[in-house]
């Protein structure tokens, strides 16, 4: 019989028996754990378990969010530095939800009196009483935000949240990014003086509809679209170094046998990149089946940067490294060493962030290539697959021809 056939002929009152103390296990071994987390944090042993961070070890070994796994480790250290709070979580004389509810208010006075409330209160209690123990009368603090997503019809969505000082700037810009969608020249307007003429803007402003363009401040609603897309093109005309910034322009990858798509966004639809490839900026990057391009042999040492830029699209514009999703101070590792022989080409060459190269470097991390295949392998044992540039996949069990040569071999002998 099935767990599930099992529960589902079970009475009532087991269901609540079973739901009750079983959430009471949970909290007490979520408690076990988040602990256990913050002593492998302060032991500072992520990178002998190859990973550039405790978080970054949780994304790859327990398969979290990122989000999930940096709450973990706030979490856990905060239980070592409040006891009484440990304590009444570990009991599971309070749950996680209260936990991560007290995290905010919690202090070396008030910790006693916040997990005395926390006992006594349920969930929507606590969050009530927890607002006398706020610095300010004012409103919670906010934390500033971006964030974008690319939907599975291949729109993005687009929301944030910022700041009096950051939104002020940003009207300011969207201001700029109005006007330079309108494509009203500033130079041209200004007067003897050097400075812009206001009244010669406003002139310029005329020539387009009351309803769409603004005076002062931040522009109207129906402006604002073209605000921000003013604001996106003069971002992209003007890169320090496009190459070097992944995903400062467009890319656009042609296949062998004719398609196209965009590869940070593959869900855009054909007439999406049509658009691209009749209005915008872009760098088409043909490649073959698996994936590879520009292959330029032992001239060079250090990868160009068309090789930078289409390093960059294969791996989805991230460091190579399994769970790690670092895009910033990218550099380009050569799987077969370049002093043991090996290749400025792309199928020797992965794009790694600078800490964990380092953690290649120093031998905490190995990686294999094989027929276009690259392995991940960590000190723990476990083992990465990614198969033509593809995500991924772990495969613990997998070898490369050379390590099953190897492997093999003694006992071929004996």
């Amino acid at each position: 019989m099935s767990i599930a056939t099992e529960l589902t002929n079970t009475s009532p009152q087991h269901l609540v028996s079973l739901i009750e103390s079983g959430f009471g296990l949970i909290t007490r071994n979520k408690a076990k754990i988040l602990y256990a987390i913050a002593l492998v944090d302060a032991l500072r042993i992520a990178s002998q378990l190859g990973a550039r961070s405790t978080a970054g070890w949780l994304i790859r070994n327990l398969s979290v969010s990122h989000s999930t796994a940096h709450e973990y480790v706030k979490a856990g250290r905060a239980m070592l530095e409040f006891s009484v709070m440990a304590d009444a979580f570990l009991e599971g004389r309070i749950n996680y939800s209260k936990v991560r509810l007290m995290l905010p208010y919690l202090t070396e006075h008030n910790e006693a009196d916040i997990v005395a409330l926390a006992e006594e209160m349920r969930y929507h209690e606590l969050e009530l009483a927890l607002l006398q123990f706020r610095d300010n009368p004012g409103p919670r603090k906010r934390q500033s935000y971006v964030r974008m997503k690319a939907r599975n019809d291949g729109r993005i969505g687009l929301w944030a949240d910022f700041n009096a000082e950051e939104g002020a700037k940003l009207m300011a810009a969207m201001r700029v990014g109005e006007l330079a969608w309108r494509d009203i020249d500033l130079d041209n307007l200004s007067g003897e003086d050097g400075l812009v003429d206001p009244a010669a803007v406003d002139r310029e402003l005329d020539c387009h509809a009351a309803s769409s363009v603004s005076r002062f401040g931040l522009p109207l609603r129906e402006a604002l679209l073209s605000s921000f897309m003013g604001l996106v093109n003069i971002a992209l005309t003007r890169p320090s170094n496009p190459l070097r910034a992944p995903g400062a322009h467009v890319n656009v990858v042609m296949t062998t046998d004719g398609r196209a798509y965009l590869p940070n966004n593959p869900g855009a639809p054909s007439e999406a990149i049509k658009n691209f490839l009749s209005n915008a900026e872009y760098r088409v990057n043909r490649v073959d089946e698996t994936g590879l391009v520009i292959n330029t042999g032992r001239r060079f040492r250090l990868a160009n940067d068309a090789q930078i830029n289409a390093l960059m699209l294969m791996w989805r514009g991230e460091c190579a490294i399994p769970g790690c999703d670092h895009s910033r101070f990218m550099e380009m590792h050569h799987i077969r060493d370049w002093a043991d022989g090996g290749t400025t080409d792309l199928d020797n060459l992965l794009p790694l962030c600078s800490a964990c190269h380092s953690l290649v470097s120093d031998g905490f991390i190995t990686i294999l290539e094989e027929a276009g295949d690259i392995h991940f392998l960590f000190p723990d044992g476990s083992r990465y697959v990614s198969r033509d540039r593809g995500l991924p996949v772990r495969d613990d069990n997998a070898l490369t021809l050379e390590e099953f040569n190897v492997e093999t071999t003694p006992r071929l002998r004996a």
